[in-house]
């Protein structure tokens, strides 16, 4: 019993603990990853996209729904295949390789940390890491954000190895990472991370501008640039030749116009620090008070969060300064803040009385919200009774850990209570994911479909006003997405469609081979408006959801 409590206490031996919250961590992950239907639209691109691959036999050649698809780089696509063809085509072998990048990226935060910190901070940073918001939400779909920061992270492990080890061979692997990062999202995520070791290297040279070009030149760009456009930009220079302009348009549009131009209405200068207010819950509110510290305190922060700061402003300034402004850009900067967070924590074990005052409830503040909301959820989701089990034991938990008083726990404890309150909600919408399912009929359709022999494989099934993105991975087949009613009517028969119960009566000759609710929205990507449809549909609801049929007519 003494030794659960050490561990659940963070008092275990180093190697103890690392094993204790890697599993727990991974546990968590892995709980009920693999219950949804592929959601909608992102993973339906990457999803339907490798089975068309199989389907083919050509991995090169990406297309979604039968038509060239050049927006993104195919590392992602390659890491679900190479699963797939080992697990099966389904959501489990789809999803399994974000788990496991997602747990890579939080085992490299880990020895970030440990590298420049010490073994504690490696702990800590691990824990904010691997229990921040957007990750975890990321981490349930396929798509390219997962492997991006672990390819990221990666280059920048093996960079500061090489930086502070002064071995070239870890200069060539992060260089190989960073191929790696430019096949998972493009080029220009080449010029992020050149910022951020550009600008590294000038605050480690003091602003020195002699000792930052010596420092340039020690990490073998000669060598580097070339392995970095082999690898990264490989792909491109296969489609650009193959299909020409085409391909360019659309995939410099995706990959860079999207993301790095600017117009007025992208000025938005505080959207990343409205994303960073949530994106690293339950640690967000504690990563704005060490920033500010260290924003006031600048030889601290040169010396004590160099390398971290430069990874963290770089990509704030770029990413705010950006066209496209999406939360999930800004994941591969929840390394950097974990490891800024972790700083203030072990550099700054005592402060003035003030400060460590609203540094501890930093912490705790909305530890204790999250534990009350988690309460919350077990009503809200009407989850059985039994689930109350979850809040009450972290409540427990949290309770034995504020009575130790102990000052040489505080630092363990600010980590700890946080990670266990968040823990017990992500626990609570982790059961709620399998009854969602009952809202989300798409895996059911699509074996209707090609369970009827009467049905040719042929046989486009077109979709009445609408975007169901997961449709041609279920039913293994061209979709007419958004179809109007006219041409769906003046189709040649056969047709195969999914009609809105308004538009019926124009199809009195069909069979109707399933009829049922689906979401009328064409993104579940906002969770939150969709688990709120779900919810008020359990009441009897269904104002955010449509009848539709699923009609066959020979």
């Amino acid at each position: 019993m003494k030794k659960i409590t050490s561990l659940l206490f963070f008092e275990a031996s180093h190697k103890q603990q690392l094993r204790f919250l890697i599993t727990v961590i991974a546990l968590f992950y892995f709980y009920n990853f693999s219950v949804n239907d592929i959601w909608t639209p992102n993973e339906s691109f990457y999803a339907e996209s490798v089975r068309e691959m199989f389907e083919s036999g050509d991995f090169v050649d990406i297309q979604y729904n039968y038509r060239p698809r050049y927006n993104k780089p195919p590392l992602t696509y390659w890491a679900i295949a190479l699963s797939s063809s080992i697990f099966g085509l389904n959501e489990f072998g789809i999803r399994l390789p974000m788990i496991l990048m997602a747990l890579g990226s939080i085992w490299l935060t880990y020895l970030l940390g440990k590298k420049i910190y010490g073994p504690k901070a490696g702990l800590y940073a691990m824990c904010i890491m691997g229990v921040s918001v957007q990750l975890i939400a990321v981490k349930q779909y396929a798509s390219p954000e997962v492997p991006l920061t672990f390819f990221f992270t990666l280059t920048m492990y093996w960079f500061i190895r090489a930086h502070t080890e002064k071995r070239n061979k870890y200069y060539y692997l992060a260089y190989v990472a960073l191929g790696l990062t430019a096949l998972t999202k493009g080029y220009p995520y080449i010029v992020v991370i050149g910022g951020i070791v550009g600008l590294y290297l000038l605050l480690d040279s003091q602003f020195n501008i002699k000792v930052w070009f010596k420092k340039l030149l020690q990490i073998k760009l000669h060598i580097g640039i070339p392995i970095v456009l082999i690898i990264g930009l490989s792909w491109v220079i296969y489609m650009y030749f193959t299909y020409g302009q085409d391909f360019w348009e659309i995939f410099q549009h995706e990959t860079f116009e999207r993301a790095f131009t600017r117009n007025e209405k992208s000025m938005r200068p505080f959207f990343y620090l409205e994303v960073i207010s949530w994106s690293i819950l339950p640690y967000s509110l504690a990563f704005f008070v060490a920033l500010g510290y260290y924003l006031f305190n600048y030889r601290s922060m040169r010396k004590e969060i160099g390398f971290a700061f430069s990874w963290f402003i770089v990509m704030f300034i770029i990413f705010t300064a950006a066209k496209g402004k999406i939360p999930t850009y800004f994941i591969q900067a929840h390394p950097p803040m974990a490891l800024i967070l972790t700083a203030f924590l072990i550099n700054k074990p005592q402060l003035s009385k003030p400060f460590n005052f609203i540094r501890l409830y930093s912490f705790l503040l909305p530890s204790l919200l999250i534990l009350g909301a988690s309460f919350v959820l077990v009503y809200l989701f009407s989850l059985s009774v039994a689930w109350y089990i979850v809040p009450l034991l972290v409540s427990i938990l949290i309770f034995y850990l504020l009575r130790n008083k102990r000052e040489d726990k505080v630092q363990s404890q600010m980590i700890a209570i946080p990670f266990y309150a968040i823990i017990g909600v992500y626990i609570l919408l982790g059961a709620y994911l399998k009854p969602l399912e009952s809202f989300r009929p798409y895996k059911s359709i699509g074996e209707i479909i090609r369970s009827n022999e009467s049905i040719d494989e042929k046989t486009p099934l077109q979709i009445d006003g609408t975007l169901i993105h997961n449709m041609p991975f279920y039913a293994e087949r061209k979709i007419i997405r958004q179809d109007t009613l006219d041409n769906i009517i003046q189709y040649a028969k056969p047709t195969l469609a999914l009609i809105r119960e308004e538009h019926m009566n124009e199809f009195t000759d069909a069979e109707i081979l399933w009829e049922g609710y689906i979401y009328d929205f064409a993104s579940e990507s906002q969770f939150a408006k969709f688990i709120k449809a779900s919810l008020k549909a359990e009441k009897g609801d269904y104002s955010d959801f449509a009848i539709f049929k699923l009609i066959y007519r020979q």
